[in-house]
């Protein structure tokens, strides 16, 4: 007996609609794959479809004799453009056939071979505008679709869009694209519907009639000037089918045309697209790549088919971002069954998930990452039948594939040989824009020459749009030296210490550049000292760094002056320091020399003073070569109070709250802790286990005390004049408010060398003693362990005189905090939740309180305020198994478990639409039951099947268990018995506590189980680490 097809509930009338988002109509599917499964039904409106996704009944549905391509209603809507062109014609339409036959030729090898200088022509014309625009903002999808569309153009046609002399893309694009959209929404109302919106049935008919129109006229031209070019054009005006001597009508050849414009161009600008994305986010990748092509002194036609690391990444890129998503197909022999027992009706459409289909975690090992290598050495040969697919199936798959392919491969490596590339924003995560096709959406690029012509920094300084009057104490930069100073930043502190150095540079006769350290892959200068300020993000490259990291891997000569600065936290025991570390090694090891030894600046403790003393020592040692002259006078900071007031220009990217809620009071025992739900910024989605990024402002109550301490009012506005680069708004009014609770960390820890400094302008010589002794050896306890601030010195010490200009000077810029999200996509994909403990304690040092900034503002937010956020992912190991049966185990403490309620909700999610899910585990540990967050929701999701609870209470021991660590070293047996069922684990809490315990506890079991001593345990748990156990933990 056959089984049903899983299917969402329906509404009456719509059916399933509501299920797709209209705008996002692949990622709906992908999601509701996630619920249901790799084959789920929806019905929209009376007709019925059938998604697949999984290789084994993929492989069904591609046997020809049994299934066909159909006309879904899409391409039905599409019709009314392309007509019966190849791609919206039926198998069974003569003029498919006919079309067929008579253009096949145009893509055997000799013809695209012969395509070869054409496809130079385009290309060249990329690299020129590029290598114009170096250093500048590069939309990748625009300009790879001049590219392209060109291509097809000159190549097919012998037409020329001349698209890379014009400022805006050709009417024909923006036609397609309205086209494309409208024909999907169309399907997506009822024809009632359509009828009635008149002005955007006129705009849909219009942009059809300017497809039409060009087509029209290149064939017009054609005919009255023919030549004996053996282009597609030409086949298509006098080719014949060589068994009846049929030919193309002239309304054939205008559809065949449209066809060829739009998916011969389209498609490929989206693979090329993608590729770059994979490459930026991949630079050992980007690296082999380079080098690849790099063995070739000349790209020629012979050059690409040795090409084979770069096809192993088109293959790749095609794996994870089929271009065309998906096809339709319908039974030809009435009703099947399909492997799993499922039924298919001879009535249904049937879509193949081509993005799911290329993870089948079945087929492909770790299918969510990256990796070209497997497409490699007989792996592509390899793959089972029909599992991967990008082209399409059998006679209806994709014709001018071997055209693409020349085409990207000599794209891909131009590019690759001419220039260094990097992210505009380091941060940006793939966002994906649907018109039928997908691209990346919002994707940009800078591009640097990789030839030896200088090295272009300040790229990604952004800069006033008033420039500043030169000012008396402005330096004449010419006579100072210069001096490059490079940076790798997720959270923005090495960022600003690197905007501060150069800052003070000019104070020592030095003009320094600031740039991110990727940007200077390739071209590290040997004329001036470098200066690079880094930190590690789990033992990893930050973002704007990885490139820069993996070129040195390539051991190139750097007989450069250098110095390095890294920032780390050493509860991080394992990976603290690891990149700075490492980068001051290979420069060394490959000819560069030290101007100083490195400086470790460690956020736990004198971070910004271990920073201080070490530029202080830099400046030291550089200095010599100026003649030990100070050149900018040291007041940098000019305030000018003014009464004018001038609203700040505020950022484009706010989410909004929509629920904000207690979970506990705050109490003796613990900090209050609160939920709060987010509806994203437009076009921002997320993954499970993705953090949100903050960007929070101080808290009102530090604020006012500040201003009252130096005798500002609120609407106080001042004008900041600063002769050298600053965070600081510059050069307009601002409020002391605004400054004060938007731009600087007010509760950072006061530095040893800020101490010295505000203790020699006390007036009180008892006070002068005392503060001078806080920068001795009680300065980790006294300052540090009390989180002591600059602002709370001054009011320990009232007799300090420091100005407001000289206390500004003092503060590091705001940061963004990033928090686990603790919702899955699957709940809501344009919706996260938070959930946080709001820090908000008496100060130790006696004065006030102690407010964590972003606890605190996020806590006081109110339904419907704006919030200045952004999607920042995870580590890719920090999520749940693709694979829904295999088993997990999650280990958190208090607010720990974030993002573990994520996990949970979707593996909640996917059980109630019918999946498979292994076990799911939580180990929790709170201080009592009334600490114990969401125990009403996870005690549903336990009853339902979803997950197994495990609590532990510290403060109610029960037979002698305390923490998490000692109910899993009690489960030890059960642990090993998961870990041999293929299990994997996750833990997230604080580094110093929870990580640390749970780590020792995992050491003595793996002992235990492999009968070995503690160290090598832990070796084998540094292995086991790498796939199968994640750790997310906070300072």
């Amino acid at each position: 007996m056959s089984k049903s097809i899983p299917q969402p509930k329906k509404t009456f009338l719509i059916g399933n609609l509501r299920e797709i988002d209209p705008d996002h109509t692949f990622d709906s599917f992908e999601r509701l794959q996630k619920l249901y499964g790799d084959i789920y039904r929806l019905t929209i409106f009376d007709e019925n479809f059938v998604i697949v996704s999984s290789q084994e009944i993929v492989n069904v549905l591609c046997d020809e004799t049994k299934f066909d391509k159909t006309i879904d209603p899409i391409t039905q809507e599409l019709r009314a453009a392309g007509g019966d062109g190849l791609v919206t014609a039926s198998t069974s339409e003569p003029n498919w056939k006919l079309a067929h036959k008579i253009l096949m030729p145009a893509f055997g090898p000799q013809a695209i071979r012969d395509m070869f200088p054409a496809m130079m022509d385009i290309c060249s014309q990329l690299i020129l505008r590029w290598e114009r625009f170096a250093g500048e903002e590069i939309d990748v999808c625009d300009n790879l679709t001049r590219l392209t569309l060109d291509t097809i153009a000159l190549c097919s046609f012998n037409y020329r869009f001349n698209s890379f002399y014009q400022k805006s893309m050709h009417r024909f694009v923006d036609a397609m694209v309205n086209v494309l959209i409208e024909s999907n929404k169309r399907t997506q109302r009822l024809p009632i519907q359509n009828s009635l919106m008149m002005k955007t049935k006129r705009r849909y008919h219009n942009d059809i009639a300017c497809l039409h129109q060009l087509c029209d006229e290149i064939v017009q031209e054609r005919r009255e000037h023919p030549n004996d070019v053996n282009d597609l054009l030409n086949r298509m005006i006098n080719g014949k089918d060589p068994d009846t001597g049929y030919q193309l009508s002239n309304e054939n050849i205008r559809y065949q045309m449209v066809t060829f414009l739009v998916a011969g161009h389209e498609t490929t600008s989206g693979l090329l697209s993608f590729t770059l994305y994979y490459l930026l986010k991949n630079p050992h990748v980007l690296q082999k790549a380079q080098a690849e092509v790099d063995s070739y002194n000349e790209i020629t036609v012979d050059t690409l088919s040795k090409l084979k690391y770069i096809d192993a990444i088109l293959k790749e890129t095609l794996r994870l971002q089929p271009t065309i998503p998906a096809i339709s197909l319908q039974s030809k022999v009435g009703d099947i069954i399909l492997p799993g027992n499922y039924e298919i009706q001879q009535d249904d459409v049937i879509f193949i998930l081509f993005s799911q289909l290329h993870r089948d975690p079945k087929i492909w090992n770790q299918p969510d990452e990256f990796l070209p290598e497997r497409m490699l050495n007989g792996g592509f040969e390899k793959l089972p039948p029909n599992s991967w697919k990008p082209f399409g199936n059998g006679q209806r798959a994709c014709i001018g594939r071997p055209f693409a392919w020349q085409e990207s491969l000599l794209a891909l490596a131009l590019i690759l040989k001419h220039f260094n590339m990097e992210f505009v924003d380091p941060s940006y995560d793939l966002r994906i824009k649907e018109i039928l096709t997908i691209k990346p959406d919002g994707f940009k690029i800078r591009v640097r020459s990789r030839q030896q012509v200088g090295f272009a920094l300040n790229t990604n300084i952004k800069k006033s749009e008033k420039i500043p009057e030169k000012t008396d104490k402005q330096t004449n930069k010419e006579h100072l030296r210069p001096m490059c100073i490079l940076f790798g930043s997720n959270s923005g502190s090495c960022q600003s210490f690197a905007d501060t150095l150069a800052s003070e540079a000019p104070l020592y006769g030095y003009n320094a550049t600031v740039a991110t350290l990727d940007s200077a892959v390739g071209c590290l200068p040997t004329d001036k000292p470098v200066i690079i300020i880094t930190a590690s993000y789990e033992g990893k490259p930050c973002e704007n760094a990885k490139q820069f990291v993996a070129y040195l891997e390539t051991k190139p000569e750097l007989p450069i002056h250098y110095a390095v600065f890294g920032a780390g936290h050493r509860d991080w025991v394992d990976t603290y320091h690891k990149i700075p570390t490492y980068i001051d090694q290979m420069i060394a090891n490959m000819g560069g020399t030290r101007i100083i030894e490195r400086g470790a600046g460690d956020a736990a403790g004198d971070f910004f003073g271990a920073f201080e003393s070490w530029k202080e020592n830099l400046f030291r040692t550089l200095r010599k070569d100026t003649g030990n002259t100070d050149v900018v006078s040291d007041e940098k900071l000019s305030i000018e109070i003014v009464n004018t007031k001038r609203n700040l220009g505020q950022s484009t990217d706010f989410g909004i709250v929509l629920k904000n809620e207690i979970l506990v009071e705050a109490n003796e025992l613990g900090p209050m802790k609160r939920h709060l739900e987010i509806q994203l910024p437009k076009e921002q989605t997320y993954r499970t286990g993705d953090y949100l990024a903050v960007l929070p402002t101080n808290p009102i109550e530090i604020v006012s005390r500040i201003l009252k301490r130096f005798n500002l009012s609120s609407d106080t506005h001042v004008k900041i004049i600063s002769s050298t680069d600053t965070f600081f708004p510059t050069n307009y009014p601002i409020s002391t408010f605004d400054i004060l609770s938007g731009y600087v960390e007010l509760a950072q820890p006061i530095s040893k060398k800020q101490i010295e400094i505000l203790s020699a302008l006390c007036q009180n010589e008892k006070e002068q003693i005392s503060m001078r002794n806080l920068a001795g050896e009680s300065y980790e306890k006294d300052i540090l362990d009390k989180r002591i601030s600059t602002f709370d010195i001054l009011e320990l010490y009232p007799s300090c005189e420091l100005s407001f200009p000289r206390y500004l000077r003092m503060l590091p810029a705001l940061r963004i905090r990033q928090y686990s999200i603790s919702s899955s996509p699957l709940w809501n994909s344009g919706v996260v939740t938070l959930t946080i403990d709001v820090i908000n304690s008496p100060s130790l040092s006696g004065f006030g309180q102690y407010y964590g900034v972003a606890s605190n503002y996020l806590s006081n937010l109110k339904q419907s305020d704006k919030i200045n956020c952004c999607i920042r992912t995870s580590n890719v190991r920090f999520r749940p198994p693709e694979d829904t049966k295999i088993p997990i185990v999650m280990i958190a403490a208090g607010t720990g478990i974030a993002p573990f309620r994520g996990f949970i909700q979707e593996r909640a999610a996917q059980l109630i639409c019918g999946r498979e899910i292994g076990r799911t585990i939580l180990y929790y540990g709170c201080r009592t039951t009334e600490d114990c967050l969401y125990f009403d929701e996870l005690d549903k999701w336990s009853k339902v099947g979803a997950v197994e609870i495990r609590h532990v209470f510290s403060r109610q021991q029960t037979n002698g268990r305390k923490y998490v660590q000692d109910l899993l070293w009690e489960d030890r047996n059960e642990i090993a018995k998961l870990y041999s069922d293929g299990a994997r684990f996750y833990t997230c809490g604080s580094a110093r506590k929870l990580g640390a315990s749970v780590k020792t506890c995992f050491i003595k079991i793996i002992a235990e189980m492999k009968q070995t001593n503690e160290e090598e345990a832990s070796k084998i748990l540094e292995e086991i680490s790498l796939d199968r156990y994640s750790v997310d933990v906070f300072a």
